[in-house]
């Protein structure tokens, strides 16, 4: 039986009963690493519903989306899908295909602090759509903006589509608190496939603190969650996450710092000076849960390498930590995701320098019952 989940506004301190420990653990595969895209960072993944696997990554030129149509064996030359401005670089790609088969590409705007045009561009959320299944794009429109400085600007989109067709949109947003460096985490929504959506409702925010880099999923049991990283938790940035019920589905109000909502998502806390942000969450097709970060046990995050963590079918209890690419001489393995690419494999993607190349680089894992 599911445990319900408080409200998801309630400061209260709700005990959560103890949930079974996950039961899956993977091993990496060193022979599957593999160069995608070349120059490339911070990419995404999806399969489409043809079998094809689509790569959304940035690459200081535009967002691209590239797709392999070999089970990610081989990739194609891909298909710019956002171009550089004069005024702004885009970054933080994210996919969503729709129940009615159109694709969402996910992007943010990012200006240039010294730029050519009046009024300065907004850092801004973008969405690209695809009706021909990754042919084509149309242009980028924007949906939100924030301000126009790094401070007080906006980042990191993602979005998932419930079974009622509501599409959700979370992104990290600066924009309201132009005299602090707090930040929240937005929610918008779609009932029309993404041609219209809400004015921005606060999802989660930690007074003094920030919260970042949201990613939603939907658990087995139809409850929602959304992985984030919380400098407020011990520290530095370390992973959380944030959860309602599919009946409340986040109407409650913002989760606060102290909600029985938020929970550590490791099972053995991490010492306070470690650096663990950037968190990525996926359900296995087995009903539990895999989280990836990056982590720097000294705390810098250009010394991160990344981690992956097997969680329970209510995204808790995260734990057998594993890193990829640990037996590889690399850069930093920043903006980390990972694909669960089958029943029985999961692909995690870095954007690293291995030997002389930087890019976007995988490595496939065989997920094993223990």
């Amino acid at each position: 039986m599911a445990v319900p989940l408080a409200k998801a506004g309630a400061d209260t301190k709700t005990l959560i009963p103890k949930t079974p420990l996950p039961r899956t653990h993977i091993v990496w595969d060193k022979n599957s690493l593999r160069l995608v895209g070349p120059g490339g960072n911070y990419a995404r993944m999806i399969r489409l519903r043809n079998g094809d696997i689509l790569c959304g990554y940035g690459d200081g030129q535009g967002q691209w989306a590239k797709r392999s149509r070999d089970n990610g064996v081989t990739w194609d030359k891909g298909t710019l899908v956002v171009p550089k401005q004069p005024y702004g670089n885009f970054a933080n790609a994210e996919l969503l295909q729709l129940h009615n088969g159109n694709l969402l590409f996910f992007s943010n705007l990012r200006p240039f602090k010294n730029q050519p045009q009046s009024p300065p561009a907004a850092f801004a959320i973008g969405v690209s759509r695809s009706i021909d299944n990754g042919a084509t794009w149309s242009p980028v429109e924007f949906v939100y903006r924030a301000g126009t400085d790094g401070a007080n600007g906006c980042w990191e989109p993602a979005g998932l589509q419930l079974p009622s067709g509501e599409i959700q949109m979370f992104f990290a947003d600066e924009g309201p608190y132009t005299q602090s460096d707090e930040q929240q985490i937005s929610l918008m929504r779609s009932h029309d496939n993404g041609l219209h959506w809400s004015t921005p409702e606060i999802a989660s925010f930690r007074g003094k603190h920030r919260d970042g880099m949201p990613i939603p999923v939907r658990l087995p049991n139809g409850d929602l969650a959304f992985a984030i990283e919380d400098s407020g938790l011990s520290g530095t940035f370390k992973p959380v996450i944030i959860g309602t019920t599919a009946q409340d589905n986040w109407k409650s109000g913002a989760v606060s710092g102290e909600s029985s909502q938020r929970w550590s998502a490791l099972r053995t806390p991490l010492d306070a000076g470690v650096y663990a942000g950037a968190p990525y969450l996926r359900v296995l097709s087995n009903g539990e849960t895999v989280l990836s970060f990056q982590q720097a046990d000294d705390g810098n995050m250009d010394h991160s390498q990344m981690v992956v963590c097997v969680g329970n079918s209510q995204a808790r209890d995260f734990t057998d930590a594993t890193r990829p690419f640990e037996n590889f001489k690399t850069s930093a393995q920043l903006w980390n995701a990972l694909f669960v690419k089958d029943k029985r494999t999961i692909t995690a993607m870095t954007s690293t320098k291995i030997g002389d190349i930087f890019g976007v680089w995988t490595m496939e894992g065989h997920l094993v019952r223990n």
